[in-house]
């Protein structure tokens, strides 16, 4: 495998700017896509979704895994369901991990998605900068993003506007919903009332204020 060669790794808009910053520091070219499914495509027919350990666990107990998981398996002939934090001391807290386990060998059996787990996302720009390396480089072709749209409700499209912001995940964009009511209210919202919302502390609203004040360029 040669040294030199510089892989391609397209990355949701909305995924974590230290994965990104990290792929390309290790050498990859990042290109920036909404994508639809997948949170990032490494080769022309493999995807990988990453979700945060408290999101995973989340989308278990509401049912979105499952239907990510489908579309994922239809777009993409490979895929890969990334899970990043401390699983094994998540695990062991649970009171029924066979919820978890169950979770895990439903998505493998049911749409043969592959699974990864890494500790942070220094580990996981490490593990997406090597697949998709070692896809390209012995197949020398194009990446080819693949965008099967579907019909979102007015509520997912809230939701997605609100995740756009700097450390807002789908639980935090809910809460933030609930508390403003609309997205107009959310961005506009001030220091004072972002920090009344809970889990929002001073890091996350400082940076969620100063990318909605930052000057396009």
């Amino acid at each position: 495998m040669s040294k030199n060669f510089k892989p391609t790794v397209f990355a949701d808009t909305r995924e974590s700017l230290d994965v990104k910053d990290s792929l390309t520091e290790l050498g990859s070219d990042v290109v920036e896509r909404v994508l639809a499914p997948a949170d990032y495509v490494v080769s022309e027919d493999y995807a990988v979704e990453r979700k945060e350990l408290h999101d995973f666990f989340r989308s278990i107990f509401d049912g979105r895994l499952f239907e990510q998981a489908e579309r994922l398996a239809e777009a993409y002939e490979n895929a890969c369901l990334l899970v990043e934090g401390d699983v094994i001391k998540a695990v062991k807290a649970l009171h029924n991990p066979m919820v978890f386990w169950g979770a895990i060998a439903k998505i493998m059996a049911d749409h043969h998605i592959s699974l990864v787990f890494t500790p942070d996302e220094r580990h996981t720009a490490m593990f997406l900068h090597s697949l998709a390396k070692k896809l390209q480089e012995e197949k020398r072709r194009k990446v080819l993003v693949k965008h099967k749209p579907k019909a979102y409700t007015l509520k997912q499209m809230q939701i997605s506007a609100v995740q756009s912001l700097p450390l807002i995940g789908p639980e935090r964009a809910e809460l933030l919903l609930k508390k403003f009511g609309t997205v107009r209210r959310v961005f506009q919202a001030s220091k004072v009332e972002l920090l009344s919302v809970k889990g929002l502390g001073e890091k996350t609203v400082k940076k969620i204020l100063d990318f909605l004040d930052a000057k396009y360029q």
